[in-house]
């Protein structure tokens, strides 16, 4: 077996592989075949067999690169190496024209994506106050199943004593209280960061216990459709400053 023959073949197969799966990744279908895993590890084999393919070649390349009758280099040489740094220039300068060039594969045949669309506010606040009222419900009553559905995993929860709560603490078994109160959740403010996080504040009580009421600010992120709890703060309210909260 002859090791020039072997790397020669070796690089064709390698490049055929690497035309395939680029071909894939500019038409915008690179999860397909895991096209870009494979882009990656082939572009690290083409390397080496190039490398071993240069070696071998490597009389024959000076031949078609440098005249040893006129000296100097060969009209050959010329117009790859211009071809090659006009295209890595133009794309290390991010020149429109490269731009357009690199996103019209993905603009023409790529998966559409759908445009973002802002919350409105009616919807915001309405998540803030179910998800808020399911998680005071869950401690109130003592329902842990409600309340894994409520808050989110790692999610990181501080105690009025600015403690903070693990997650897999957060959602241990917890006490029902007996007592029949009504829990009321006030929703003073609730904001949208994007169509996944929401930012809200507010304060939650019970109608009949006369207790210190409690502020929450907690952070609610969306995953396939559903809202949970990830981040949560609460302080007691001094008796001074309490609301009404109806």
């Amino acid at each position: 077996m002859k090791s020039k023959n072997l790397v020669s073949l070796t690089v064709t197969a390698v490049y055929f592989v690497l035309a395939i799966t680029g071909l894939l990744i500019y038409l915008g279908q690179g999860n397909h075949f895991s096209a870009k895993h494979i882009h990656a590890w082939f572009g690290i084999l083409f390397f080496v067999a190039t490398v071993f393919h240069i070696i071998n070649n490597w009389s024959s390349i000076k031949n078609y690169s440098v005249n040893r009758r006129e000296g100097g280099f060969r009209k050959e040489l010329i117009l790859p190496v211009f071809i090659t740094l006009v295209f890595v220039g133009g794309i290390a300068a991010d020149l429109p024209v490269f731009k357009e060039l690199a996103n019209a594969g993905k603009k023409a045949f790529g998966p559409e994506k759908k445009k973002e669309r802002g919350l409105a506010q009616q919807a915001v606040d309405s998540i803030s106050r179910k998800v808020m009222m399911d998680y005071a419900l869950a401690v109130s009553e003592g329902d842990t199943a409600l309340l894994r559905r409520t808050i989110a995993k790692r999610a990181m929860i501080s105690s009025e004593e600015g403690k903070f709560i693990e997650e897999t603490t957060s959602t241990n078994p917890i006490k029902k209280n007996t007592t029949a109160e009504k829990t009321i959740i006030q929703v003073e403010q609730a904001k949208a960061l994007d169509e996944h996080v929401i930012v809200t504040t507010g304060i939650t009580s019970t109608r009949l216990s006369g207790t210190d009421l409690i502020r929450f600010t907690g952070v609610l992120n969306e995953t396939d459709g559903h809202w949970q709890i990830a981040a949560l703060q609460l302080a007691n309210l001094p008796m001074q400053k309490h609301v009404a909260v109806r």
